[in-house]
């Protein structure tokens, strides 16, 4: 409890952020193609409008869950929408199908990717859906539920496609993933992530325990990835304190969001500021590979992965194992 309330009361802000405005300081994206996750929610939708609207990339596909078509069409029309002419015009948005929570349908996802990628090519991928379930629960292949969707099945995803991102950096020279992390990171359990008990619903934790778990294995991911990956750049990211949709989800399961509700106002930061550092690290020619910044660019070394150097390694012997065939 002690470090949910550190967290929420004096957690990372929009403050001393690296001055960054995105109708100036997005380069041209033309001819790229970006993948974000959970695009359709808030987060992921505001960092595709700005891409689009200022970078006008040639391809934008948003990975979220599976909906019909007329619900697709529904998620695309909200950022279509928001864009200036020039970007309705140029930019292509698709949606595509994907369930983190269960890796044959991550595989799948990342199959169809491959398969309609224009020219094979990945430009940036912003790993960037995530959940922050109260209640103790089980993915589909039996991990829990906040460490399987928001850290295995994006693992999964990026071993997928970092091939395809390696050949395209072999033609365009700069390419990206983000991975979104969270301040919750310090909210995990000692030592970092409990391996022995996350294929299960580890239910002796409270959930920002699991939550901090899956924040702190996001930053190891992106850590281990650019170590393997030196020609690309891959960063994580805090966003800030956002009124997002994961926040009203979470009060609906939580007395204590509800009853805190009302000081949200005085904690948290508008979806403008709270995509900065998502775009910074999308385009910044200032971004260190294998780093978590918090908003906006400012680089965190205090995070478990950097105090505890076997970590990422262990993290990634694990991950490894459990993905064993699937990549």
């Amino acid at each position: 409890m002690a470090s949910f309330l550190k967290v929420t009361l004096f957690g990372s802000s929009n403050s001393k952020a690296t001055a960054f405005t995105p109708a100036t300081d997005i380069p041209s994206l033309a001819g790229r193609t970006i993948l974000i996750t959970g695009g359709a929610g808030d987060l992921g939708r505001a960092a595709a409008i700005s891409l689009a609207a200022h970078g006008l990339p040639a391809h934008i596909i948003i990975a979220d869950l599976p909906r019909d078509s007329a619900a697709q069409e529904t998620a695309l029309s909200a950022i279509r929408s928001a864009l200036p002419a020039a970007a309705q015009e140029s930019v292509k948005l698709s949606f595509l199908d994907l369930d983190l929570g269960s890796l044959d349908a991550v595989a799948d996802a990342a199959r169809r990717f491959r398969e309609v990628a224009p020219e094979g090519r990945l430009d940036l991928l912003v790993l960037n859906a995530g959940i922050m379930p109260v209640k103790a629960g089980t993915t589909r292949d039996g991990y829990e539920v906040a460490f399987g969707v928001n850290y295995l099945g994006h693992a999964l995803l990026a071993r997928l496609l970092l091939p395809m991102m390696v050949e395209t950096q072999k033609v365009q020279g700069d390419v990206r993933v983000v991975v979104v992390a969270s301040e919750g990171h310090s909210m995990a359990p000692k030592g970092g992530v409990v391996f022995e008990k996350v294929k299960g619903d580890c239910k002796d934790m409270t959930y920002f325990r699991r939550y901090g778990q899956s924040k702190v294995a996001l930053i190891g991911l992106a850590k281990t990835l650019a170590a393997e990956y030196p020609q690309l750049k891959i960063a994580a990211v805090h966003p800030g304190r956002i009124a997002t949709g994961l926040g009203k989800t979470l009060a609906q399961d939580s007395k204590l969001i509800r009853y805190t509700g009302f000081l949200a106002k005085y904690m948290t930061t508008t979806l403008d500021l709270g995509v900065l550092n998502h775009l910074w690290a999308a385009v910044s020619p200032d971004v260190q590979s294998g780093f978590y910044y918090i908003p906006v660019g400012i680089l965190d070394k205090k995070t478990i992965i950097e105090k505890d150097t076997t970590l990422a390694g262990r993290l990634k012997e694990w991950t490894d194992n459990e993905l064993k065939g699937r990549y």
